[in-house]
């Protein structure tokens, strides 16, 4: 078994850089993703060959996003040979006492806090992170960055794969940007009080699209009207499609929310929506939809006389 870095001599022990990212989730999105995204400082200010950078994203306790050694060069920055995202959740200021004191800053630590950086990373790596967090209230303000970033990071945790660029939504299930996607705490809404562990927010936290979130919560009519209405064919904007109203003015009726007026010159065939993201105009029963399965052959056209029903009735047929 290998030592605790707090017992090997200080030569041994690397300089840790601390980046605690400002841009939490386009950080979380592309460590998670495995993206070329991920950024780190530069230049002689920024980590330099044999660092260990730690990347921290989140607001206070904060969440450890990787960890890289830097080998690699990149023109004049140094990058590292491969990031490790721990697909376990790693909280900051549970490393060490006195970690709280550097949330939000980036620059290299002191050699005895670096130590006590990586003994406290492998040990809730392998142990696990003995607290919790403040998952915050979705239904009323939006939940805790913290338990956004952890559902990010933990996605291959608990889809099995890691991150894409586009998710399905866990309610629709369409896909969409997962920079769009806003986090769920199902947890909160069956009757689960009290703290939880973090593996068991991370699983009872799901991704879902804006239109869906705004329906999983007490909105007003308005707000439901719009999410009910069908999803623009062209571009697949859901949300904001406006009805199409013909045959009536703007000024001679009270102007109704959500709609626009077509004029009284009705074309053939009459859409009933509009989309203002792409300007299409689409009628909601004009989208066919594909068949399920194979197609049925067609019935041949009849060459001889029509048999007799199986009830042995007569079929009427018309006077000439």
């Amino acid at each position: 078994m290998l030592p605790n870095v707090s017992s090997l001599p200080a030569w041994l022990v690397p300089s840790v850089y601390l980046n605690w990212s400002e841009d939490w989730l386009g950080e979380a999105v592309a460590i998670a993703s495995r993206s070329h995204e991920h950024r780190l400082p530069g230049g002689a200010d920024g980590p330099q060959r044999g660092d260990v950078v730690v990347t921290v994203v989140g607001s206070e306790p904060g969440i450890v996003a990787a960890v890289e050694l830097m080998g690699a060069s990149q023109g004049e920055d140094w990058v590292s040979d491969e990031v490790f995202g721990p697909d376990k959740p790693v909280v900051w200021d549970d490393l060490f006492n006195g970690a709280a004191a550097y949330a939000r800053s980036s620059g290299w630590l002191p050699q005895e806090h670096a130590r006590l950086v990586l003994d406290g990373i492998a040990h809730q790596y392998k142990h696990g992170a003995t607290g919790t967090l403040d998952a915050g209230n979705c239904e009323t303000d939006e939940l805790s960055p913290n338990l956004h970033v952890l559902r990010l990071l933990g996605h291959k945790q608990v889809a099995g794969v890691d991150l894409r660029r586009e998710e399905r939504c866990a309610s629709c299930e369409r896909f969409v940007d997962v920079m769009q996607l806003r986090p769920h705490d199902d947890g909160a809404h069956t009757g689960q009080t009290g703290e939880r562990p973090l593996a068991e927010l991370i699983e009872q936290t799901f991704l879902v699209c804006a239109p869906c979130h705004a329906l999983l919560h007490p909105h007003p009519v308005l707000s439901q009207r719009a999410q009910m209405r069908p999803a623009c064919p062209s571009c697949g904007q859901r949300g904001a499609t406006k009805r199409i109203v013909w045959g009536q003015s703007a000024d001679a009726a009270r102007l109704e929310p959500d709609v626009v007026y077509g004029g009284f010159d009705t074309p053939v065939p009459t859409p009933d929506w509009y989309c203002p993201e792409c300007y299409a105009n689409f009628s909601s029963g004009a989208v066919a939809q594909r068949a399920l399965g194979e197609l049925p052959e067609p019935v041949p056209a009849g060459v001889g006389a029509v048999g007799t029903p199986p009830n042995g009735e007569d079929l009427w047929t018309p006077e000439v």
